[in-house]
């Protein structure tokens, strides 16, 4: 179908004829920008994800934020978690509305976000056609299981303040008597990006290189430049300035918080490097599959033939360049490799092969329309199984016979199993990572488990031990104070001895017939 300059198709009036003032809805929908058809589709294909089972971060950020709180015993309440406070408080904004459905709903305003601020960037660059192409890549990158989108985590989450961070940069840059005040909304948003995802100062590397290219390009003067840095700055500061204190307010340590952020990933990345690490190493090759069976990789091609044939060009394209390379080393720095650290890419990539696309690469055009068809399928073959999750099972069979105090330790992480009971942890490590860098000896579970506010139930997958962990003394306490009740489908249910619960059992259908419960430590625990 042909279409006028301004979008509007080129045989409306004679289907305005044709179907007299009874259809309206239909010149109206032929108006909308390409942008918002994304959006609506994209929000469309999240909402039947609303009820399905959270995922491990979803159900551990849940129930960290859910009970922070000041006089807590840990970093956050009684739970200790290596991420900022701006992410936890999203979480708990989440939890406090209900948890789980409006988390997602969450997810769903994120990527209405991220999506509208990459067709705003892009149409500023290449015009409307650009703005639609942008779109499209960012929503099928947002809403793909390839990319792990499906899931709210940190990374979507902070997608939107990239993203938009990115856009008050560049009309900053581009003058006008506002360009401070966006110089400072840039900034603040670089705290709040990085106050979700400690690693994602993107805006600040985009500003950087923005800046020095268009010095360098005689696009602004020395002392216009001195002027913008001393906004962004400024907005760094008040931004960073409010967040603390709501961060001491809600008695959480900013000395804690800043070893979690920085000296602990540090940390983690070391160990993570480690030759005995074999999951992140298999992670890495199904990262990379995922990458390029979505696009993403093709995408980045085709953007890199552009720019080398310089069907791209121009300060901020090349600022957004720089920013991917950036993002591209973020990671695969991160060292674990899951699927949901490729949505860093997604704001920039989606903005540079829009415009790509929109200057008449017809690579750049192949590469989004069979993303978007591979996205779909993808999404189509991956529903059916988000409603099924065994860790969700376990825990809601233990839930169902427990009593009101009872309280539990799945050991290692696997939370979206402690937030399927409904029960809290005593013990204050959700995820497998902290436990093996702040609790290596599992002196503090076994004070735990011999102490007074001991689990009524403890969960394993097969070993307590790995990676070094040395389990003796968990595995004497164990043995002396809790008994096996159930094994279902691997996961070895524990009770404390002298409580008396109903044994869980799996609720609706039948799963196989689980192996015999074992009953020694020694098959269990090194």
């Amino acid at each position: 179908m042909t279409s006028t300059i301004d979008g509007r198709p080129a045989t409306a009036g004679t289907l305005s004829r044709r179907s007299g003032p009874a259809r309206p809805w239909l010149r109206r929908a032929r108006r909308l920008p390409v942008e918002w058809v994304v959006v609506l589709v994209a929000v469309g294909l999240r909402l039947p994800l609303l009820s399905r089972p959270p995922s491990p971060d979803e159900a551990g950020f849940l129930l960290v934020g859910g009970q922070w709180h000041s006089g807590g015993t840990s970093l956050y309440g009684d739970y200790w978690v290596d991420r900022p406070p701006l992410l936890i408080t999203l979480f708990r904004i989440a939890a406090d509305a209900g948890g789980l459905v409006p988390l997602r709903i969450l997810g769903c305003l994120a990527t209405v976000l991220t999506i509208l601020g990459v067709a705003h960037l892009a149409r500023r660059l290449g015009g409307p056609g650009a703005a639609g192409w942008a779109a499209l890549a960012a929503g099928v990158l947002l809403v793909s299981p390839l990319t792990g989108a499906q899931s709210v985590n940190g990374e979507l989450l902070a997608a939107p303040f990239v993203i938009w961070g990115i856009v008050a940069a560049v009309h900053a840059l581009g003058g006008g008597r506002h360009a401070r005040v966006l110089a400072a909304a840039a900034g603040a948003s670089l705290v709040c990006s990085v106050m979700v995802k400690q690693n994602f100062v993107d805006v600040v590397v985009f500003a950087a290189a923005a800046g020095l290219i268009a010095l360098w390009r005689r696009e602004i003067t020395a002392a216009w430049a001195r002027t913008l840095v001393g906004g962004f700055v400024l907005g760094a500061v008040g931004a960073l300035a409010v967040l603390l204190l709501w961060t001491v307010a809600n008695g959480t340590s900013l000395g804690g918080v800043f070893d979690a952020m920085f000296p602990f990933r540090l940390q983690a990345g070391r160990l993570l490097a480690s030759p005995a690490n074999l999951g992140s190493r298999a992670r890495f090759d199904a990262l990379l599959v995922s990458w390029s069976m979505c696009g993403g990789a093709l995408a980045m091609l085709v953007t890199a033939w552009a720019l080398w044939r310089r069907r791209l060009g121009g300060t901020v394209v090349w600022a957004l360049a720089v920013t991917l390379c950036f993002e591209i080393v973020s990671v695969l720095a991160g060292g674990n490799y899951w699927d949901h650290y490729l949505i860093q890419l997604v704001g920039p990539l989606a903005v540079l092969v829009g415009v790509a696309a929109a200057r008449t690469v017809v690579s750049a055009r192949v590469v989004l329309v069979a993303s978007a068809i591979v996205g779909v399928i993808a999404w189509s073959v991956a529903f059916p199984w988000q409603g099924k999750s065994l860790s969700s099972s376990v825990g809601s069979a233990i839930g169902a016979v427990s009593a009101p105090d009872d309280t539990i330790v799945t050991i290692y992480g696997h939370s979206d199993l402690d937030f399927a009971t409904g029960l809290s942890s005593p013990y204050p490590y959700l995820w497998s990572l902290p436990t093996k860098l702040r609790d290596p000896q599992l002196q503090t579970l076994t004070d735990v488990l011999s102490g007074p506010q001991a689990p009524t139930w403890f969960v394993t997958w097969a070993r307590v031990g790995s990676w070094g962990v040395d389990s003796s003394s968990v595995s004497r306490v164990l043995a002396a104070r809790y008994h096996p009740v159930a094994h279902l489908h691997g996961r070895t249910v524990y009770l404390r001895n002298g409580l008396r619960r109903v044994a869980p059992v799996f609720l609706g259908p039948v799963p196989p017939t689980p192996p015999m419960i074992t009953t020694s430590l020694e098959e269990l625990l090194p």
